[in-house]
């Protein structure tokens, strides 16, 4: 028997320990039960002071009484919640019987006048989240309340509703509990007593249960919130983390090392990638395809978030690889678009630029699939678009022919690449960052670095936008030919 009632303990203290969302629950519980506490133990002071200067009628033997044992049980259990600082498995259960009591002093006190006072440790109750601690606290609240109810019948204060007297009857004090009062005036007390029971004290009975009952649902829907929102703060933190790992093996995924080619003095590329989400679209990469030839990609899958940040590390393969074969940027564009046609389920696209330039010449030869203008400054010039022939997107239609054109580049001119996050970066009232002041961004310092570059129209597009959300990739590409 002793083992099973330690087993019974043990079981109430590890539900308290075993997660600790309920735990914090029950310590921010037990404060608000003390707070209650307290202000019982003002509403006893304050009914005792009425009482002693006459402003409330009360039986002064029934209120000292309750008053000094009221207050003495809310000490001692403030005493009890201070010292363990509401973080004790067992305070709860102190804490709630203790104010049954209380209220219970208060009850016999107002008797029939306060009766529905008795429900107020039912209610506290809910915050517990236990559906169970609420219904055996509305038994022993119920079981409180009809002893109250039968002590305040028989020696609380008189209720003349409850009796049925001739007419000139005359009540006077007599200093004597209420059954002596009512048998001076020829009044059975038993009728009086079974009439104060019926008819004050039943229909508040009535109506504590239907607040006990309406307290029991609301404590269990409140645990079943409680556990549906952690559930959510659990998938969304562990969302969170995927998606966090997905912008890192993202972020790897793209040229990140500068200077990119160190051992090489003949060109100078610098290039960022910023998601509007966690993980983006946009795509830039570099890479030699041998010793005298660079291929040059910046690219916008449409959509964002994870479907096309998995869009865009396909697309940045396949472009790669076919530019490794040897292919010029048309015939790169024509395979990666058969390629994608043939596999596009979601009916995603994608707007890419394409460039292939000859180091040693400087000529560029490059193919436009429905992506943004690219700016170039030739050596001495400014910054201007380049409005090339646009072909379609990749991944919109089968079979299209994708179109080149060549530029050249002499030595100290520059090539900036960018996707549509940039121009379309807009302010707060809804303006459109634009291609206008993009330019006047880049020829800020015509002659600094290409990081320095993109370092001037990151921050003018961010003095621009001031605090407002970013709603779009941002993904900008700089190269100085030097030759």
């Amino acid at each position: 028997m002793l083992n099973r009632f330690k087993e019974y303990i043990s079981g109430f203290k590890n539900n308290y320990l075993a997660d600790p969302i309920f735990h914090n629950n029950e310590k921010q519980a037990n404060k608000m039960m003390v707070v209650v506490l307290i202000i019982s133990g003002i509403l006893l002071i304050t009914v005792w002071l009425g009482s002693e200067a006459g402003i409330f009628q009360f039986a002064r033997d029934i209120v000292d009484s309750a008053v000094i044992q009221g207050l003495v049980e809310i000490v001692l259990l403030w005493a009890a919640a201070h010292a363990v600082k509401e973080d004790a498995w067992w305070l709860k259960y102190l804490l709630l019987i203790g104010s049954v009591f209380v209220y219970s002093r208060i009850d016999m006190i107002f008797t029939h006048k306060a009766a529905l006072i008795m429900v107020i440790p039912t209610i506290c109750s809910c915050r517990y989240f236990s559906h169970r601690l609420t219904l055996w606290m509305a038994a022993l609240s119920s079981a409180t309340f009809a002893l109250s109810a039968t002590y305040g019948a028989t020696y609380g204060l008189l209720n003349l509703n409850d009796l049925t007297l001739p007419i000139g009857t005359t009540m006077t004090t007599t200093g004597k509990f209420i059954d002596s009062a009512v048998e001076a005036v020829g009044y059975d007390p038993a009728l009086y007593t079974q009439n104060t029971l019926v008819f004050s004290y039943l229909p508040k009975w009535l109506l504590f249960t239907l607040v006990a009952v309406i307290s029991t649902i609301i404590a269990k829907w409140g645990r079943e919130m409680v556990l549906t929102q952690k559930s959510m703060a659990e998938k969304e933190a562990h969302a969170l983390t995927e998606l966090s790992l997905a912008r890192r093996i993202q972020a790897g995924a793209l040229p990140s090392q500068f200077p990119a080619f160190p051992d090489r003095e003949d060109i100078d590329i610098y290039a960022t990638m910023t998601p509007a989400r966690e993980v983006g679209g946009d795509f830039y990469d570099f890479f030699l395809i041998d010793h005298d030839h660079l291929g040059l990609v910046i690219a916008d899958v449409s959509g964002k978030g994870v479907p096309a940040a998995l869009f865009m590390m396909e697309s940045k393969i396949i472009i790669r690889n076919n530019a490794m074969a040897g292919m010029s940027p048309g015939q790169v564009l024509e395979a990666v678009n058969h390629q994608i046609c043939n596999n596009n389920q979601e009916d995603m696209f994608i707007t890419v630029w394409l460039g292939i330039l000859d180091l040693r010449t400087g000529l560029l030869t490059a193919s436009n699939a429905g992506h943004e203008y690219p700016a170039v400054q030739h050596a001495g010039g400014s910054f201007e678009l380049f409005k090339d022939r646009h072909s379609f997107v990749i991944g919109g239609l089968e079979d299209v022919r994708y179109h080149e054109y060549e530029m050249h580049l002499e030595p100290g001119s520059r090539l900036f690449l960018y996707t549509d996050g940039i121009p379309e970066a807009s302010d707060f009232q809804h303006t459109l960052f634009g291609t206008d002041r993009m330019l006047a961004a880049l020829n800020r310092e015509p002659s600094a670095s290409p990081r320095t570059i993109l370092e001037n129209v990151e921050t003018r597009i961010r003095q621009f936008v001031a605090r407002e959300e970013q709603f779009d990739d941002m993904t900008m590409l700089c190269l100085e030919y030097r030759g």
